[in-house]
């Protein structure tokens, strides 16, 4: 996910992590499926909504964005 949050194609996070193209194309689908998101570009928005405790910054909440209240 951090690796999509920062714009890698899937060819480039298929570099960076030693994995083979299709291997990192399956996963990023497995995220779109579990986030409920058709686009990477939503992923990288839920990125930054969404703690990511291995950068150690905090989440960013867009202006527009508004919590659900359970």
């Amino acid at each position: 996910m951090k690796l999509i949050v920062r714009g890698l194609s899937n060819k480039e996070i298929a570099r960076t992590l030693d994995l083979a193209e299709g291997t990192v194309k399956i996963h990023v689908a497995a995220l779109l499926r579990k986030l409920g998101v058709h686009r990477r570009a939503a992923v990288a928005i839920a990125g930054g909504v969404i703690s990511l405790p291995a950068t150690g910054v905090p989440p960013v909440v867009p202006e527009n964005h508004v919590r659900r209240v359970a």
